[in-house]
């Protein structure tokens, strides 16, 4: 049996794109074929909304073509609570995991949702839900500015979403940690990206046994180098 390539080898070049209306699909059979059970079941529909509003994004090895991670912030499915969005569907596979690209990807999501998307109100909320358990994106949603407001109960209907295979038996509810982003920190934030294309030059070095990985990391398309302003 042949040997799959590598998800990410050395010198490969990534992109960080906003997902277009026509791609829609892309990260939705993406995550889908991963099936991991500790994300929403967000319909295709979602992901098509997400694109049409320009706040659905995915990662792709431009070496190979290869989708390798994606994130999606999603209006509240709560009629009232219309200021409301969801950040979520923070996916990568599994062998592009380790290297900080999912951190990048929530600071890139925040400060164009804030400052670069033309969609955000000042009084926007911006939530995340982390199912009790899963504790990878915590790092990532804590360095893109959001804090932590508790245990949070999540309904169906809460969220345009399927969260029944997230129920536990005799319940009605999902237990989930619950985040809000604190837009104080959006000054701090653009930093981070800022340090990076300009002091790191968009690279990002991973040490591996069988030899460091090095790759380019370019997001200018989501943001202009010009606009990162500090």
């Amino acid at each position: 049996m042949a040997l799959r390539p590598p998800v990410i080898k050395d010198q490969d070049r990534i992109d960080v794109r906003l997902t277009g209306e026509a791609e829609y699909r892309i990260p939705f059979t993406f995550i889908e074929a991963l099936n991991e059970g500790t994300l929403f079941d967000r319909p295709a529909h979602a992901f098509r909304d997400a694109a049409r509003e320009r706040r659905l994004f995915h990662v792709l090895n431009r070496t190979t073509d290869n989708i390798i991670g994606t994130g999606i912030i999603q209006a509240s499915g709560d009629e009232r609570s219309t200021k409301q969005a969801e950040v979520g569907g923070l996916m990568f596979h599994p062998a592009a995991r380790g290297f900080g690209l999912c951190s990048l990807l929530v600071k890139i999501m925040m400060v164009y949702a804030v400052k670069e998307g033309a969609r955000d109100s000042p009084g926007e909320e911006y939530l995340a839900h982390v199912v009790d358990g899963n504790g990878a994106p915590l790092h990532s949603l804590l360095e893109a500015g959001f804090r932590p407001i508790g245990p949070v109960d999540v309904h169906r209907g809460d969220i345009d979403a399927v969260i029944d295979h997230m129920i536990k038996g005799g319940e009605s509810v999902v237990h989930m940690e619950g985040f809000v982003f604190d837009r104080e920190a959006i000054g701090r934030l653009v930093l981070s990206p800022w340090k990076f294309v300009n002091e790191d030059h968009g690279v990002i070095t991973r040490s591996d046994p069988a030899g460091d990985i090095r790759m380019t990391v370019d997001f200018s398309n989501v943001i202009p180098p010009t606009d990162l302003k500090i």
